[in-house]
């Protein structure tokens, strides 16, 4: 069932999440080559076909049934649960997916559990101080992002405070933008998403890195990434 991104087949799924897959997998490679890797809510599974060659070992946990019934088949080994995981990773991580869990100190506990000595997780989440919610107060993108599976959105501090409370140690926060101007000038003229794609006109590296560098100052990227060691 692949009804969770509207798609009719895994590689309509994947075409949806390419860009941040192969964002992802760029900004992690290094981290996980050659070590043994956990991703949590691994969905389609694209960052698993990008960074599964290059990792000593590749585990995913995904909840939906129909697409872990697919993981499986491809060759992936894919747990429903974390409690059915039975073994220890040097990296963990979580992509959009803490922002969903109904217990989320618990998860962090079960997530640290599960790191070997020194072993490093990472968790990116979308942020409460989005420049369209804390500056411009966009009620149509509050009821877009503010939606039933978003338990909660978090601030620089409140992801910290859940991360060290577990004991995590060295913990790092960097504010990411996702999505360029282009999306945000549509949300303001059309409220609604896509922008970055109907108007890809609009988008030139030069300046949706000037514009990311200012939300980046501002602390009003649209991501927040966290990375903490046990």
């Amino acid at each position: 069932d692949l009804s969770y991104w509207e798609a009719g087949s895994r590689k309509q799924a994947l075409a949806q999440t390419y860009e941040d897959d192969y964002r992802r997998a760029n900004q992690f490679r290094e981290m996980i080559c050659n070590k043994s890797w956990l991703d949590i809510g691994t969905g389609a599974g694209g960052i698993l076909d990008l960074l599964s060659p290059v990792a000593l070992e590749s585990v995913a946990i995904e909840p939906q049934q129909g697409i872990r019934g697919e993981l499986s088949k491809l060759g992936y080994k894919v747990f429903a649960d974390i409690k059915d995981v039975q073994m220890s990773f040097d990296v963990i991580t979580l992509f959009h997916v803490f922002e969903h869990f109904t217990q989320p100190l618990e998860m962090l506990k079960s997530i640290k559990q599960l790191l070997n000595p020194g072993g490093r997780v990472v968790i990116e989440v979308p942020h409460a101080n989005d420049f369209l919610i804390s500056s411009l107060g966009l009620d149509t993108f509050k009821a877009f992002t503010f939606w039933s599976e978003h338990l909660i959105l978090h601030t620089r501090k409140s992801l910290e405070a859940f991360i060290s409370r577990i004991g995590f140690v060295n913990v790092s926060i960097q504010g990411f933008q996702r999505y360029p101007l282009a999306n945000h000038l549509y949300w303001l003229s059309r409220h609604k998403p896509g922008g970055h794609i109907a108007w890809n006109y609009l988008n030139t590296p030069a300046l949706d890195q000037a514009y990311a560098d200012i939300l980046a100052k501002l602390d009003k990227t649209d991501t927040l990434i966290a990375i903490a060691e046990k």
